[in-house]
C-alpha cells in the first residue's frame, strides 16, 4: 500500500488516511481515529479493521493503538522501532515503565550494543501487560526513578542507572557490562551518586561500591562507604549458584562477571 492508491479507498475512509498523513504520528489509537473522523463507534471499528487490511495501520500489541505506516514506507513495512509497545503503553499510562538498566545505557550512549532482549523498569504495584512481557524483560523494582528522556522514552539520569544496576544486579545479564559502567561513572559525579544511593539498602550500596571500584572510580567507590555501614553481606552481583570472585571489603561475589 502506499500513498498513490488512496483514491481506491472509500472516501471517508481516504479522508482519515490523508489526516494521518499529514500528522505522521508513530502510534495511533481508536480516540485518535475517532477525532480525525466523526464516525459512530462501529464505523470508527470498521475504520480501523480496513486500515489494518489495506496496510496503513498495524497492531502494536497493545489494546486500541497501532502503528502508522505512512505511504512513503512504499509498502504495509513497520518501522521496526523496538519501543513501540512501550511507547503505546506509556501513552495510555504515563509514568509507569520506563527503559532501564541494559536497555538504557544503550540509549544514553553508554552501552555500544542493545541486550538481546530489552529491559524496561517497573513498580512492584504496577500490572504489566502481557504484550509488554512478550517483547520485553520487565522487572519490578522500587525505587524506580528516570528522570531524563532519550527518544522519547523516560530513561533513568547516569547515577539513577547505577544505583538501578546495583539494585537489580541478580536479574540482569551484567558480563560485558564493565566497559559501559566505566563509562557511565566518568559522567556523573561522586556527590550524585552517593546522593542516589544514601537511601537504597545496604546491598545495592554493596554491590554499587564494588563495580565502581572495579571500574577504577576509587572517589566514587569512597562517596558510597561514606554513607555507611553496608551489612554483613554477603551480597551477589548474579545467580547465588555460580562462582565468583569475593570482594571481603564490599561482602560482595561477582557471580554476575562484572569483572
Amino acid at each position: 500500500m502506499n500513498a498513490t492508491e488512496v483514491r481506491y479507498i472509500p472516501r471517508w475512509l481516504a479522508a482519515i488516511v490523508q489526516e494521518l498523513e499529514l500528522e505522521r504520528p508513530t502510534l495511533v489509537s481508536v480516540d485518535d481515529v475517532r477525532r480525525l473522523a466523526t464516525l459512530r463507534p462501529s464505523a470508527v471499528r470498521q475504520a480501523i479493521s480496513e486500515l489494518v487490511q489495506l496496510g496503513w495501520l498495524r497492531p502494536v500489541g497493545v489494546r486500541g493503538t497501532y502503528e502508522f505506516i505512512p505511504g512513503s514506507a512504499a509498502g504495509p513495512y513497520p518501522s521496526g522501532d523496538p519501543w513501540l509497545v512501550l511507547r503505546a503503553e506509556l501513552a495510555r499510562r504515563p509514568g509507569r515503565f520506563h527503559a532501564g538498566a541494559q536497555s538504557a545505557a544503550w540509549l544514553l550512549g553508554y552501552a555500544q550494543r542493545p541486550p538481546d532482549r530489552h529491559v524496561v523498569i517497573t513498580t512492584p504495584e504496577t500490572r504489566v501487560p502481557r504484550g509488554m512481557r512478550d517483547v520485553y524483560d520487565v522487572l519490578a523494582t522500587e525505587p524506580a526513578p528516570a528522570n531524563k528522556i532519550v527518544s522519547g522514552l523516560p530513561v533513568p539520569a547516569p547515577a539513577e542507572l547505577l544505583a538501578e544496576v546495583a539494585q537489580l544486579a541478580p536479574r540482569l545479564k551484567l558480563d560485558s557490562a564493565q566497559g559501559w559502567l566505566r563509562r557511565l561513572l566518568k559522567d556523573t559525579s561522586p556527590e550524585e551518586v552517593a546522593r542516589v544511593l544514601r537511601d537504597r539498602g545496604t546491598s545495592t550500596r554493596a554491590r554499587a561500591g564494588y563495580m565502581a571500584e572495579v571500574c577504577g572510580a576509587k572517589a566514587h567507590a569512597e562517596a558510597i562507604e561514606a554513607l555507611g555501614s553496608i551489612g554483613r553481606g554477603p551480597y551477589y552481583t548474579g545467580d547465588r549458584d555460580h562462582h565468583g570472585h569475593f570482594s571481603a571489603h564490599w561482602r560482595v561475589y561477582d557471580t554476575g562477571a562484572v569483572a
